[in-house]
């Protein structure tokens, strides 16, 4: 068993509540969910997040394979830093905002030991957005999704679980549940961007072309693809739940209530009539607070079924 070193995050407060200000502006649920953990473990998921973020909107906001790549450079060296006080060396004298991440992220790797593996495969698929192609197949999309999102559930393992070796399957599926939610959640958005992330050969079994995809909800064949497309996303999520016994027992909550969250998009979409065209569905505040319960009475049936 790996003995993690001691190391003070408090004395990295300025940086982990700038990681904190950045999941509070573009993913609240996440940060519903999140800052229920214990404080640097929730600190830490903060730190994962805002690097993701930075990674995200080099291709979403700035379209930058330089940042991209400077990225990658920067973590590279982390990771071939000779010491823990080398790593945290690297950022004590720079001061502007991305320094602030990589110092938090480094406090965060040396605490829990976090594999460098996702965080690269994170910035590759990035990369791929960049010189963005429509996926071909359902595997094409669960293999996108494993580097945009599935890759960010290993990244978080060693925060939330002492068994993170044993459940990266589970949790790449948790990953993957969620970037499919994203993406029926974004089709009218990504529409406007010129993106398309359903698979070709998906909307050609429902006779759909980019043209009819505009008109949304307006077509029961629409409707039916996104429901095709929900049932895969929803099958995720189930068999992700198979990991729960294994997070720590501190993280559990606060990870089965991301992900039934997020999975309550579907169910929002659902009741809005399948308006994903124009609008951009969000969980409401008290819904979230009714699954942050529901949270609680699933870890207890959970406890007696393993019991």
């Amino acid at each position: 068993m790996t003995i993690k070193p001691i190391i003070d995050f408090d004395a990295y407060s300025q940086e982990f509540a700038y990681c904190e200000s950045i999941i509070k502006k573009h993913s609240k649920n996440f940060h519903t969910a999140f800052s229920q953990l214990p404080k640097d473990k929730a600190r830490a998921v903060y730190a994962v997040y805002a690097f993701c973020r930075r990674a995200d909107d080099a291709v979403d906001e700035y379209q930058d394979a330089q940042l991209l790549a400077q990225m990658s450079t920067e973590l590279q060296a982390l990771k071939d830093a000779a010491s823990d006080q080398a790593r945290l060396a690297l950022y004590q004298k720079k001061t502007d905002p991305d320094q602030a991440i990589w110092r938090a992220l480094a406090v965060t790797f040396i605490k829990f030991d976090l594999d460098y593996q996702p965080f690269f495969d994170l910035l590759t698929g990035q990369e791929q957005d960049l010189s963005f192609e429509q996926p071909v197949s359902e595997l094409d999309l669960s293999n996108y999704s494993y580097y945009v999102a599935g890759s960010v559930g290993l990244m978080l393992l060693p925060i939330l679980s002492s068994h993170a070796k044993e459940i990266q399957e589970p949790a790449k599926k948790l990953g993957e549940a969620m970037q499919r939610t994203n993406i029926l959640r974004d089709i009218g958005e990504d529409l406007r961007m010129h993106r398309i992330y359903l698979p070709k050969e998906t909307l050609a079994k429902f006779n759909l072309t980019e043209k009819e995809l505009f008109l949304g909800n307006q077509l029961d064949s629409f409707i039916d693809m996104w429901e095709y497309e929900a049932m895969i996303a929803e099958s995720l999520y189930e068999a992700s739940f198979e990991m729960i016994p294994l997070i720590d027992q501190d993280c559990q909550e606060s990870l089965l209530s991301a992900a039934l969250i997020y999975k309550e998009i579907l169910a929002v979409i659902r009741k809005q009539q399948y308006q994903v065209i124009h609008q951009k569905q969000a969980v409401s505040k008290q819904r979230k607070l009714q699954l942050l319960f529901t949270a609680k009475k699933m870890l207890r049936q959970i406890d007696l079924e393993v019991n």
